[in-house]
């Protein structure tokens, strides 16, 4: 079976780090990236701070170096305007506080906060491979500054993952995925490659519908019910109308000597291929590894408007956010 990553978690701090490199053109893990990179399709909001989503993945970068974040720590350690490589060389005991309260702020001051930091960045996702038994993991990582949800917090990744059964980026690029999965709160849902359910964009290219206010990943636009003790009961709506976002592609070096030389000082991303370790913003937990398989049922709200190819094949997602960076790795028996 495949565990594509054992700590499946990109550090903010490592994604920022001035310097970090672009693949080049012509290399395999750079075309493969692009070659999959995800659709998203979110609520679309009819104007600032209305219904609808608030929030977009960002480029991590935007928030450093702004005097309204504080780089928190022991002691009542605060360093305001903190620089990415100031935050990579520290431990798990520090946390980035953005500017607000996660739990009595309205998610208004967010929005208009990440709209200030943001301006002229594009939406950026992450790009990044792991690989364990022959088989290949391709993780696309989205960062959002705030997770509107029933567990309100400041810092919310997200991702999918694209399984193959090949052993290195070149060898994916001659065959396609077997299958592909979505983060959903602590869990994930899975889909195998061609399924109706799996919607594509020019053949290539996942459509991800995120929850409205969690950015939980669901394959089509409906209404899901669920709910867990770490969040309490919730729905997660993912219906249209839609804006779509086709985000810029950053790619993570898979070798440990390409990370350490595109994050300097990093030791998270320093671990490579296997992942990194979370550095965190305030109010996150240690992440911990999805054991198991992602979820391939489930079930809509009553009278849920589904605009998925399937829309029988629409799935429930059980609110099982935890505060820490999101997590979620496909396995596949074999």
């Amino acid at each position: 079976m495949i565990r594509a990553v054992r700590r499946a978690v990109l550090a903010v701090v490592c994604l920022a780090v001035p310097g970090a490199a672009r693949a080049a053109a012509g290399d395999a893990l750079h075309e493969l990236a692009l070659r999959y990179a995800p659709v998203v399709r979110l609520s679309e909001q009819e104007a600032p701070c209305a219904r609808g989503e608030s929030f977009e993945p960002i480029d991590v970068r935007a928030i450093f170096g702004d005097s309204r974040v504080v780089l928190r720590g022991p002691a009542g350690f605060a360093e305001a305007a903190p620089r990415a490589a100031d935050v990579a060389r520290l431990g798990d005991a520090y946390a980035l506080d953005f500017p607000g309260n996660a739990l009595t702020s309205p998610a208004c001051s967010y929005e208009r906060w990440q709209r200030r930091i943001t301006t002229r960045r594009a939406a950026t996702v992450y790009a990044h491979v792991a690989s364990e038994d022959g088989k290949l993991g391709l993780q696309y990582w989205f960062f959002y500054v705030y997770n509107d949800f029933n567990n309100k917090h400041e810092g919310d990744w997200e991702l999918i993952q694209l399984d193959f059964d090949a052993a290195t980026p070149a060898a994916a690029l001659r065959t396609h995925p077997f299958e592909v999965g979505y983060s959903q709160h602590a869990a994930g849902e899975r889909a195998e490659w061609g399924a109706a359910k799996l919607e594509l964009v020019d053949g290539t290219h996942p459509v991800v519908y995120p929850a409205e206010g969690s950015h939980a990943g669901y394959f089509s636009g409906a209404l899901y019910l669920g709910r867990s003790a770490a969040e309490g009961f919730g729905c997660d709506d993912t219906n249209p109308p839609w804006r779509q976002l086709r985000p810029s592609v950053e790619v993570i070096p898979e070798s440990r000597r390409a990370a350490r030389a595109a994050f300097p000082g990093s030791p998270s991303v320093a671990a490579g291929a296997s992942g990194a370790k979370a550095s965190t913003t305030r109010r996150r937990g240690r992440p911990r590894r999805r054991s198991g398989r992602g979820r391939s049922a489930g079930r809509t709200g009553p009278g849920a408007r589904a605009a998925s190819p399937s829309p029988a094949d629409a799935r429930s997602g059980r609110p099982r956010r935890r505060s820490s960076a999101a997590r979620w790795a496909a396995r596949r028996r074999s």
